[in-house]
């Protein structure tokens, strides 16, 4: 009992010290990324670049220090994480829901997060060594790794992990809007290239299937009238089919598929939140029920002489004629 005790008051001890340096640890992000744009905004001398240089070295050690500390008190052996990936395997094996499918996505996300941080952290501190590095533009791209590290944020946060949360459960429905519209694209770039005779436009080019797909692409989120005026000037192709194929590509494009996919997309959003007020509203009417008392030892035995005295009268009846 006494080792329960310290075993509940050591992760209750370990959940309060990861909850401080989660806090600290989003001041210090947000911290180095407006160091990181200062410095992109102002680096005229050598005195400013050796101040840079020593602040960025202060924040990477910060960073190897709440990687270590992450490693040592967060579930993160490789037994959870393979305990995960069995749990996640059965689950979709089977297609049944799993109590502990929360538990295994959030040993997905923090494994996640830890290999995203630990890849960062090694990037900075080899971008220290750019005088033992002949190639320049590998010390850039290490160095801008640093960038990514505000997405860290999203962990840290809980309004925005929920969000986060909701957004991934649409994943599918958003993977299904992404290849219809590159169909779509597809089969317009096609028929662009044809009708028009692979010819280069100043809005739109056509003149490969790559440069098409893009320009139509971009059509997609620009104004399409001055698109609709250069097509209408190529006097091979009847201003009508160019007025069609023009018009008829941005109901499909913008007005059908994207409204379309932004109302599923909200609908599924607001369909996981049902699901979560849902859960909530059962984990609360099962945690406020209260508990069946249980028999004692003494009124079990008298029920159990009652049954008998029924079964003696029963026997006793019957053997009367």
């Amino acid at each position: 009992m006494t080792s329960l005790i310290k075993i509940s008051k050591n992760r209750e001890t370990k959940i309060a010290y990861l909850n401080r340096l989660n806090k600290i640890s989003g001041l210090v992000i947000v911290l180095n990324a407006i160091l990181i744009g200062i410095e992109a905004s102002i680096r005229n001398s050598i005195a400013l670049n050796q101040l840079y240089d020593v602040i960025d070295i202060l924040f990477v050690l910060y960073f190897t220090y709440e990687i270590i500390a992450r490693y040592r008190f967060e579930d993160t052996t490789i037994t959870h994480l393979v305990n995960a990936i069995k749990g996640a395997f059965n689950h979709y094996r089977t297609k049944q829901h799993s109590t502990e499918l929360e538990t295994i996505s959030e040993t997905f996300e923090t494994w996640f997060w830890l290999v995203f941080d630990t890849v960062l952290v090694v990037a900075s501190w080899i971008a220290f060594a750019k005088h033992f590095i002949r190639h320049p533009e590998i010390m850039l791209i290490l160095r801008m790794l640093r960038v990514f590290r505000i997405f860290r944020i999203f962990s840290i946060s809980d309004y925005i992990r929920n969000i986060e949360k909701k957004i991934i459960a649409v994943i599918p429905t958003i993977s299904i809007f992404l290849v219809l519209i590159f169909l779509l694209i597809y089969t317009y770039a096609i028929l662009g290239m044809n009708l028009y005779e692979f010819h280069q436009f100043d809005t739109i080019d056509f003149s490969n299937l790559y440069q098409a797909m893009l320009n139509l692409f971009m059509l997609m989120t620009n104004e399409w009238s001055g698109v609709l005026t250069d097509l209408r000037s190529y006097n091979a192709i009847n201003p009508i089919i160019t007025d069609i194929y023009v018009i008829s590509f941005f109901i499909f494009s913008v007005m059908i598929t994207l409204n379309v996919f932004l109302a599923v997309m909200t609908s599924g959003i607001q369909d996981r939140i049902n699901e979560e007020k849902e859960q909530k509203l059962k984990q609360n009417l099962t945690e406020s029920k209260p508990p069946e008392d249980p028999l004692t030892l003494e009124e079990k035995i008298d029920h159990m002489n009652e049954q008998l005295k029924r079964l003696t009268e029963q026997l006793n009846q019957s053997k009367t004629p």
